[in-house]
């Protein structure tokens, strides 16, 4: 999901709970921060040997383990707090949003959006962790889907 397609779906369901799912049935806790909003531009040269460039944006929550809350963020504060990062260091719109996760039971990674569920008084964002893959494989099974068992960098 754009970061933007994100920031407008806040916009249009003020007053909800902001819940994150990144397993089924697993919840980033309510106490969660956002307590950071990284602008990453990756450079990078695939197997084939291209090189290519991509901008995404990465949202870290947070929980400290102390505090304690059963009612999660509301979408307005998020939306305050992306705005002040906004201020400093402008996020580009139209990058892919990722959430970064972890805490002593789950390791740390980097979760996209599969789709956000609207409930009643909460918007539930359901995350999953992309997986990796040889872009030049990807292109060739775009262009060619009988090539499914050829090699990936053949």
């Amino acid at each position: 999901m754009l970061v933007k397609d994100f920031f407008q779906t806040l916009s249009n369901h003020p007053g909800k709970e902001l819940q994150f799912e990144y397993r089924k049935n697993q919840f980033v806790p309510p106490a969660y921060h956002i307590t950071e909003v990284k602008n990453v531009h990756i450079e990078s040269v695939d197997c084939g040997g291209r090189p290519s460039e991509e901008f995404l944006t990465i949202v870290q929550l947070w929980i400290d383990g102390i505090e304690q809350s059963d009612r999660n963020m509301l979408t307005e504060k998020a939306q305050k707090i992306f705005n002040l990062v906004d201020a400093k260091k402008p996020i580009r719109s139209g990058t892919q949003i990722l959430f970064e996760w972890g805490d002593k039971e789950t390791p740390v990674s980097n979760y996209a959006i599969d789709r956000i569920e609207e409930q009643e008084d909460r918007l539930v964002v359901k995350l999953s962790v992309p997986p990796t893959a040889c872009k030049p494989r990807l292109e060739l099974l775009q262009a060619h889907p009988e090539a499914a068992n050829t090699s990936c960098c053949a």
